[in-house]
């Protein structure tokens, strides 16, 4: 059984949700510049993440938005606990 790449609109759906949890959360993106990072990196680690445990989620919208959500707001909490914010 061949299985098929992560698909691009999962991942585009993700970083774009991404976009607008930094902006509800954190601010403005040119003033915070490094959430926008983690909130993306964030976003496409929980798409993969998803992917290694339900590949037949990879076409759904609403798991894609909720993971999209999900992972950005937990890029930003871990980089803030890294650096040591609240």
């Amino acid at each position: 059984m061949v299985q098929r790449p992560i698909m691009p609109d999962f991942l585009m759906s993700g970083i774009f949700t991404a976009f607008t949890m930094v902006r509800l959360l954190k601010g403005p993106w040119l003033r915070n510049p490094q959430y926008l990072a983690t909130g993306i990196l964030g976003a496409i680690g929980a798409a993969m993440l998803l992917h290694g445990f339900r590949p037949a989620y990879d076409d759904d919208l609403i798991i894609g938005g909720v993971t999209g959500i999900f992972g950005s707001w937990a890029g930003m909490a871990l980089f803030d606990a890294i650096l040591g914010l609240s």
